[in-house]
């Protein structure tokens, strides 16, 4: 939920779930399922956004960070063909001028992407085309 998608109740209901989900230890998984475009935004702009909701929740960016990452491999039981950072695994990296642990929001703006091995955006600047080559 955000100020451009939802109602406030449902932005609420989903706080309270997030908060009781968290309270009792649930595994959760940070993903979205969108199916709308925002003028001048893109999908990465509209998928950081999400962090409004965990944040309101009060869950602590360690545990944010779990749920962007290393929940979901365990959550669909393929972490050990994918996720963790270890030779012969497939894991793509971001990497961000600040320390998420403390400010989840540094995620908002990505300076590097490897994926699959190969670099995708560097110093802030996509290269797709090299990507999908």
């Amino acid at each position: 939920m955000t100020a451009y998608r939802g109602s406030q109740a449902a932005f609420d209901r989903t706080i309270d779930r997030l908060k009781a989900a968290y309270r009792i230890g649930v595994k959760s998984v940070f993903s979205t399922d969108f199916d709308y475009y925002v003028p001048g935004m893109t999908r990465g702009d509209e998928v950081i956004d999400a962090l409004i909701t965990w944040k309101a929740a009060g869950i602590p960016a360690k545990d944010i960070l779990k749920a962007m990452t290393t929940y979901g491999y365990q959550v669909l039981q393929v972490e050990q063909q994918r996720g963790p950072i270890k030779p012969g695994l497939a894991a793509d990296i971001i990497a961000v001028n600040g320390d998420p642990l403390t400010d989840i929001d540094v995620l908002r703006k990505v300076d590097f992407v490897m994926k699959d091995g190969k670099v995708f955006k560097q110093n802030g600047v996509a290269s797709p085309a090299k990507f999908y080559r």
